[in-house]
């Protein structure tokens, strides 16, 4: 499983080329760094079953929690590879996952829960 950023969510230039933000699309953070974004995704949580589901995850921030949406769009040397951006979004079920592995507390998770699922 591999990143490769969208421009599309993107307002800076990345190792994907030239910005495409577009209005409609939820900007990626200006901060985040190549490392970060291969760490969100190798710790990011399934959505449903198989290799390509969209995959959820979370990172802590100075504004609070961020959750980011990592959807799959091609495979490279048979490995999927994904773009991710963040979402307002997450399945109960991928919430139950982080209060479970201790990344978000239980007041979080009852509050996210009716925010995002």
């Amino acid at each position: 499983m591999r990143y490769w950023p969208n421009p599309a969510h993107k307002r800076e230039t990345t190792e994907a080329g030239p910005p495409g933000w577009r209005p409609s699309k939820e900007p990626c953070p200006d901060d985040l760094t190549v490392e970060e974004r291969e760490e969100l995704l190798r710790n990011s949580v399934p959505g449903g079953s198989g290799a390509r589901s969209r995959r959820y995850t979370l990172r802590r921030a100075n504004t609070g929690l961020q959750f980011y949406e990592a959807k799959w769009h091609t495979d490279v040397d048979d490995e999927p590879e994904f773009h991710g951006h963040p979402t307002t979004r997450v399945p109960n079920r991928v919430l139950r996952v982080f209060r479970d592995e201790g990344r978000i507390t239980q007041a979080e998770y009852r509050r996210h829960v009716r925010e995002l699922g």
